[in-house]
């Protein structure tokens, strides 16, 4: 099997080493004996996802973040087919900021930075969940949620946190979060071999 993860604007959106999140998936993957192709695309590139099982994209400075979903929204269509395809997309820290052109969810830009160490639980994994906030923006909705926090900061001012809808999760939790979650990133494999089978 081989699956074929995109970073997207890996140089740009990669505060915090976000990009510990891929390492982490391709080591278990390969773990497993399956084959990983990382491709990435910047903001000069023509975006393909016809080809892509995860896509992923991290944190970053908000000069950069307007110019990635501004470059997103090209892609629009795509995008939407992708995610309605029950394809994997993952999206942490500050660039939750860029999707919300979807009209999926709604975004709050904060005054001031939430940072907080979290902990939480899911009923995506067992086990509980060590994470880190350090984010202006956070999600407004409080419905297809993914983590109960017991430390940080939820949507809208709850203890809830994060954002699903079909294989497209959004989350303001950083970490990395999925090396620092063994248990989190196994869905995501075995999503992944699901998807592929």
């Amino acid at each position: 099997m081989t699956v074929n993860i995109l970073h997207l604007y890996p140089d740009e959106l990669n505060l915090y080493g976000e990009n510990g999140n891929l390492k982490a998936l391709k080591y278990l993957l390969e773990k497993e004996n399956i084959k990983v192709n990382i491709l990435s695309y910047d903001i000069n590139s023509k975006l393909d996802f016809k080809d892509i099982n995860f896509i992923y994209m991290g944190s970053g400075r908000p000069e950069f973040l307007a110019k990635a979903k501004e470059h997103l929204k090209l892609y629009r269509e795509e995008l939407s087919l992708y995610l309605k395809q029950d394809k994997i997309m993952l999206i942490t820290g500050s660039a939750l900021s860029t999707l919300d052109f979807l009209s999926l969810y709604e975004v709050e830009k904060y005054d001031t930075y939430k940072v907080a160490d979290v902990t939480a639980t899911t009923s995506l994994c067992p086990g509980v969940i060590k994470a880190f906030q350090n984010t202006q923006y956070l999600i407004k909705n409080t419905n297809n949620l993914i983590f109960n926090l017991e430390s940080g900061y939820g949507n809208n001012n709850t203890m809830l946190e994060g954002f699903k809808y079909h294989n497209l999760y959004v989350t303001s939790l950083i970490g990395p979060i999925l090396a620092r979650n063994d248990e989190l990133t196994k869905y995501f494999i075995d999503l992944l071999k699901e998807n592929k089978a």
